[in-house]
């Protein structure tokens, strides 16, 4: 799909009434696109920049309208009468409108993944304010917003010209360059520290985490300076970085670049659906979230070492 990188955007979803993604009542806006491939990841449906399709087998009613009139690519079929459709994945890959989904009546096929102009969501947001209270406003994710990062740019400066409060939330992964134009205009940016040992973050990731670290000291030093709020945030994930050996790492990280704060969030399974609608493997669809005394025992370690640590839903907003 070729976009104006500049004024359109690829989005998956628009979320209201969010009051986990910085202070207040927020609008929570997910782009597309991400290069990580973090194996616990919610939201799988991020990580390419296209559209996609998404198929939930619980309403499929087997009417196979999909198959007979929907996609000309011949990307859908079926093997056998009365078994649910197959999608050839490698065909959708090719394929940027994905049409198909409008013509299932009974919603089994839905696409994931809409363009927007700066306009489009702006008028959206502006929609949004009423329900903000005085607090709230509009917060940046993903996937990983940097990935479209010109267009994020722009629409953070529009906000502040609308004098919208802008919250971002990224995993640090992509040259300071970008970082500089987008920050110019956040209040809030939540940044992930997923590992402190390089080679265990690429076995979590796909990447190294030498670029993620650089960038963070950076925001770190942007924050001293100047009047940006800036919080690191911890995916808790059980037999990966949730051993005292890590978290002391971490601490000791954030104190040398003057960090006092972290936010440790515990894995869970709330995106475990979307693997199956997407035709792939969960990787941690047997793994438990971590306990309430595991996420205490890390707090107790930070607050050892000087940083202030909030747990789950106990957030520094």
């Amino acid at each position: 799909m070729n976009l104006n990188l500049e004024t359109e955007a690829i989005i998956f979803d628009i979320q209201g009434f969010s009051v986990h993604d910085g202070p207040g009542s927020r609008t929570l806006v997910f782009f597309k696109g991400c290069p990580l491939r973090c194996y616990w990841c919610c939201n799988p449906e991020s990580w390419t920049t296209q559209p996609q399709l998404l198929y939930r087998r619980n309403k499929c009613v087997k009417c196979y309208r999909c198959v007979e009139h929907a996609c000309a690519k011949g990307a859908i079929s079926i093997t056998n009468p009365g078994e649910y459709i197959t999608i050839n994945r490698e065909i959708c890959k090719e394929c940027h409108d994905v049409s198909c989904a409008a013509e299932c009546y009974h919603d089994a096929l839905k696409q994931v993944g809409k363009k927007y102009t700066l306009d489009e969501l702006m008028h959206k947001i502006e929609r949004d304010r009423r329900f903000w209270s005085g607090r709230g406003g509009v917060t940046v994710g993903g996937g990983e917003m940097m990935t479209q990062y010109r267009f994020v740019a722009n629409f953070l400066a529009a906000c502040h010209e609308s004098h919208i409060h802008t919250a971002v939330e990224t995993t640090g992964y992509a040259p300071w360059a970008n970082y500089e134009l987008v920050l110019k205009n956040v209040d809030w940016a939540f940044v992930d520290l997923k590992h402190m040992n390089s080679d265990k973050h690429k076995e979590g990731t796909g990447v190294r985490n030498e670029l993620i670290l650089e960038n963070i000291a950076q925001i770190a030093k942007m924050s001293l300076e100047g009047n940006l709020r800036f919080i690191v945030r911890m995916p808790v994930i059980p037999n990966f970085n949730a051993d005292d050996e890590n978290v002391l790492a971490t601490a000791q990280y954030l104190k040398t670049i003057g960090v006092t704060e972290v936010n440790c969030l515990p894995f869970h399974r709330l995106g475990a659906s979307k693997y199956e609608q997407l035709d792939r493997v969960y990787a941690c669809e047997d793994m438990p979230s971590p306990p309430d005394s595991l996420l205490k025992h890390i707090q107790q370690l930070f607050e050892s070492e000087g940083i202030t640590c909030y747990r789950s839903s106990d957030t520094p907003f």
